[in-house]
Parts: structure tokens; sequence; C-alpha cells
């Protein structure tokens, strides 16, 4: 599959590696649509409005052939792709598939002041070369393609955390009743009264007609993995109902992440100064932008902000524990402590910066490997081959430098210079990592690209 090119307004889109080329990443048809490791500000799901674009894509075709969809799934169905199905050029089909595609992120992108017209540009492009790809892909399956995974093992908890409701109704006893006896060390089996083989097959049934609900327009699971997946799950009933005095508390109410619990409540903190200093948060912020600390702004003496802050952490705390029973008191205790330690820290510093703070690391090693994994794909555009055509080569024992027919040096510059423009843009939010390091990052990288350049018959 080669893919198209288009020069439209100054960008140039080829297939899979102009999202490369424009520092952005794609994951495969239907993958990410930008590339992006840091939370970005936006009041506007780009991905999303992309996706649904591209579910569509074929029904777009039809419409513009003058066909239905099935007919366009059958040709598909047969090996053609959606250029020969079309009756269009490709540049003509491309062309009228990116005007929709851009008129959809614009209208989506119109009351949205915090993205910049560099990255409508950069979905934009990256779209573009999921149309590309998807429009030059003989046989392609848009049905698979927008097909969902369920949550087999979420199914399967689910049902699991509601047992012993369950087994009260098949016993016609209360919940109640059904709990007390257990906590007298009894099984399920015994609380419930009924023979165990006809108690398992109740709950057994019940699991099953569940995942089979679910898996009803699942194409993407075989019924191999689904008989595996009713197999293990009946093995955990199983033993449920043979466990005496069984507790199912962890199931009905999952341990708390309390990392995420204090770090909720540190993401608050200027939020919360700025309510009892009586400020706006964005006034609190450029006080300390100015070099002042929390406990300075607000208005209090230190010990007090400290003993209200501390109190609303630990009454967060407390609420994320009031089902958990796995955590002991020493435990929270702990937990509680160190969060105390953490706002201590916190309001003391001077020019200290929220938004860096809550702004999640950036995983470099996730955008190096996104990026080398369409490494093939972007020296065949480079190169201005087919894809296949540089798998054969790389099968026959060549490098990606034979294969590619390019002076090495051109070829190594162009694909860091990717990479950097990749890892440029995943930094661009990141407040955490120091110069020094993305040199280092950039430069690992680009020693990988060199070794993989030079390796005899390379596999993805």
């Amino acid at each position: 599959m080669k893919p198209l090119k288009l020069a439209r307004k100054g960008i140039v889109i080829g297939g899979l590696a102009a999202a490369v080329l424009l520092g952005g990443s794609l994951s495969g048809i239907g993958g990410t649509v930008y590339a992006s490791e840091t939370s970005v500000v936006s009041q506007v799901d780009y991905k999303a409005v992309v996706e649904r674009n591209l579910t569509y894509i074929v029904g777009h075709v039809a419409s513009l052939a003058g066909r239905d969809d099935s007919s366009v799934r059958e040709s598909l169905a047969r090996g053609d792709d959606l250029v020969k199905v079309s009756g269009m050029t490709s540049r003509e089909l491309l062309e009228k598939l990116v005007e929709s595609m851009n008129q959809s992120i614009d209208f989506a992108a119109r009351g949205d002041k915090s993205v910049t017209a560099e990255e409508l540009n950069r979905i934009k492009s990256e779209a573009a070369s999921q149309i590309s790809t998807i429009i030059t892909t003989s046989g392609y399956d848009d049905l698979k393609r927008n097909a969902t995974k369920p949550d087999y093992a979420k199914i399967v908890s689910n049902n699991l955390s509601t047992l012993v409701v369950s087994v009260s109704a098949y016993a016609d006893r209360s919940e109640s009743a059904i709990r007390d006896s257990l906590r007298q060390g009894k099984t399920l089996v015994e609380a419930s009264g009924l023979n165990r083989e006809e108690l398992y097959n109740k709950l057994i049934g019940s699991l099953n007609q569940s995942i089979d609900f679910a898996a009803r327009n699942d194409k993407l699971t075989t019924s191999e993995e689904l008989a595996k997946i009713k197999s293990e799950a009946a093995d955990k009933i199983s033993t449920i109902i043979s466990t005496s005095g069984y507790d199912d508390t962890s199931l009905r109410f999952p341990k708390p992440d309390y990392a995420k619990v204090v770090e909720r409540g540190l993401a608050t903190l200027v939020g919360q100064v700025a309510s009892i200093a009586d400020r706006t948060d964005d006034s609190v912020r450029e006080s300390l932008r100015q070099g002042r600390s929390l406990a300075e702004i607000s208005g209090l003496k230190r010990e007090e902000l400290m003993n209200r802050l501390v109190e609303t952490m630990n009454q967060g705390i407390d609420f994320s524990a009031r089902n958990d029973k796995s955590t002991t008191p020493e435990e929270l205790s702990k937990i509680k402590s160190e969060a105390a330690s953490k706002i201590s820290t916190i309001i003391s510093t001077s020019g200290y910066d929220d938004i860096a703070h809550n702004t999640p690391e950036v995983d470099y090693e996730k955008v190096v490997e996104r990026d080398l994994s369409f490494i093939v794909s972007h020296v065949a555009s480079l190169a201005d081959r087919k894809d296949s055509d540089i798998l054969d080569a790389l099968a026959s024992g060549q490098t990606l430098v034979q294969a590619s027919g390019m002076n090495r040096q051109e070829l190594l510059d162009k694909l860091v210079a990717s990479m950097n423009q990749s890892i440029d843009f995943a930094a661009r939010n990141d407040k955490k990592t120091t110069k020094e390091e993305l040199s280092r990052i950039k430069s690992d990288a680009a020693s990988r690209i060199s070794t993989i350049l030079s390796t005899s018959g390379y596999k993805k």
C-alpha cells in the first residue's frame, strides 16, 4: 500500500509517515489522533471528533459514489479499496474526505480558545493521514475498526460482587440473613439451603448470560476466548460458594487509591486558599508568581491555615476509607501524615506553581517507542516506496538504509528530526523535565534509530 500525498495549504500529507514527519503519532488505523503524553487544557476532545468522522467514512464514500453502504462493504470484502469503490481518482476522494474532516474539526473548535492554530493544523494533518491510509487499504473493514471490545474482567467482577444478593434471591431469603450465616462461618451453599449443584448452575447461568449479552456485537473476541472467560469465572464461583465465612467486602468496595485521593486534595490547595482569602484563583496565582507563599497569601497564621487544609484533606481520606476494611488505622494515619507533610511544604514554598505540580509526567519512553513502531512506514514514505517493498527487502536480509536507496546520513537526519519533533510536542506542557534530560532522551532515541537503520533484516 503506497500512501497518497496531498498538498493543501502548505501541508504535505503522506500516509502514516505524515503524522511522524509533523511530529505527531499514529497508532495504526483507529489509533491516537495526535501525540500528547501531557494533559492539554482544551475544551474539546478532538480525538473523539476525528474518530466520529472516521466511523462514517464508508457511508461517506457510498454517498459520494451513489451507492448504499452494504454494496460498498461487499466490494471491500472482495478486496477492493475505497478509492476503487468510489469511482473517483485518489486525489479527488482524499480532498473531499479531508474537507469534510476539516469542517468537523473547525466546527468543534469554534468556541475553543485554548487550542492554537498550530495544534489544529497538526490534528487536521494527522486525521488526513488516517484517511489516506484507510482509503488505500484493500479490504478495509470499518465494522471491525469501530468495534469496541467489552471489558469482560469488569463484567465478571461486577457479577461476583453481587453474588450474595443473587444467592439470597435464589434461596428466597433476605440478604442480611445470608450475611449473618456467613459471619457464623457457613458457606453460601449452606446459607442458601439449596443443593450445591443447583446453586452453582443458577449462578453460572446468570453470569454466562451477562457475558453473552456483552459479546453479542463483539467481533474481536473469539469463541475460544469467550469459553475461557466463562470457565475461569465458573471456577471463581465454585470457590466462592464453598468458602466458609465468605466476605465479599473487597469486591463490593475495591480498595481506594489513596495516592490519587491525596493528589486530588493537593490539586485544590490554591482554590482553597483563594476561598479562605476571599480572592480568585488567578489572583492567588499572580501573587505566587511574584514570589509569595500560600501561607502569606491566605492572611491566616501559618498554623491555622495548615490545620484547615489538613482537616479538609483528612475528610477526603476518611470518606474514601469508609468501606475499606483492608487498610489498617495505622496505615491510614501514615497516609494522612505524609499528606500533611506535603501540604506543609507546599504552603511554605515561595512561588509555588500548582499548574506544574498537577501536570502529569510525560512517558517519553512511550513517545519514542510509538515513533519507532512506524519507522518502516516512515522510511517507505521518505524513499517513495511501498511498505511491502521495504518489508520484502528487510526479509531478504537488507538494512533499512539499503532498502531505502537513500544516503545513510540523510535518512538518519530525517528520522531523527521527526523523532525530535514528536518529543518536543509531547514536552510542550512539561515543566518537570529539564532541557538536559530532554537532550539525553533525544540522544538515546537517535542512537536507537541509528542501530535500527544498520540492522540487517530488521523486524518491527
